[in-house]
């Protein structure tokens, strides 16, 4: 009977292996996907069709920096919140670019967008383990460390290592 059970198992092995394969895979296929979107919150519904919300867009970029054109961005549209909340919010706007540089260069100007909120696209998996280190985030910051969340990842650098001013040692000559 156990002789039986031997094929059985390695094989079963083998399969759990090869899932954890193919579910590293999705992830990184979904990470490719979303790595030129950005998720632009504040934004007022006043448009019916995604080219007006493409040109609202461009409109506000433009107003603080003039960095975006219609060539760059490849796809605008709202994401729908659940109906059973009613939220009185504007929808949140997904904007895929053809470039992930774009993306980079809008996300480094957010501070200076007024009225407009700027976050990466993540997944829903990603999205609920930065959740996670959220709390963690902040019980490191109070603890005057530099902390802050890269994909799903929580780093931390000490402030004692940051503020220190790297100085030249004092060297002698050869010649002495």
């Amino acid at each position: 009977m156990e002789e039986k059970l031997i094929p059985l198992t390695e094989e079963n092995k083998n399969l759990k292996i090869n899932i954890g394969k193919l579910e590293k895979e999705i992830e990184s296929l979904k990470k490719w996907e979303k790595n030129n979107n950005i998720i632009i919150f504040g934004l007022e519904e006043k448009e019916t069709s995604n080219f007006e919300l493409l040109r609202k867009l461009k409109e506000n970029f433009k107003d603080d920096l003039n960095i975006i054109s219609y060539r760059t961005m490849k796809s605008t549209k709202f994401i729908a919140y659940d109906l059973k909340t009613e939220n009185k919010k504007p929808k949140p706007v997904l904007c895929e670019f053809v470039n992930n540089w774009r993306k980079i260069e809008i996300m480094k100007i957010e501070k200076n967008l007024k009225g407009i909120n700027i976050s990466e696209d993540y997944s829903k998996v990603i999205l609920e383990k930065r959740k996670m280190l959220q709390a963690k985030l902040i019980e490191e910051r109070k603890n005057g460390n530099v902390a802050y969340l890269k994909y799903r990842k929580l780093v931390v650098k000490d402030n004692k290592n940051i503020q220190e001013k790297r100085k030249r040692e004092s060297s002698t000559s050869p010649y002495t």
